[in-house]
């Protein structure tokens, strides 16, 4: 696979914290993300920067994309249900 060689943007912890919130459809989705990203944290210094990498991006996976949620059922309006 061909590449440029050049770096990513940094982005830290608490940015990481911040798109897995927003990720998660579901209050146990964010729990299991911040428990996988802080236990991700705390390894880190044993991982080669590809292994980190591969880590953050498997947590990612696990989580839906927001166009891979089913779109809520719209709210009907107080009383309208019998509007005749």
């Amino acid at each position: 696979m061909p590449h440029s060689g050049t770096h990513l943007p940094p982005i830290t912890w608490e940015e990481l914290e911040v798109i897995f919130e927003d990720l998660a459809a579901t209050i146990e989705e964010r729990e299991t993300a911040q428990r996988l990203l802080d236990l991700t944290r705390i390894l880190q210094s044993y991982l080669s920067p590809l292994d980190l990498m591969r880590e953050i991006l498997c947590i990612a996976l696990v989580l839906p994309s927001g166009n891979d949620r089913p779109p809520r059922p719209p709210a009907s309006p107080s009383g309208s249900a019998n509007w005749r």
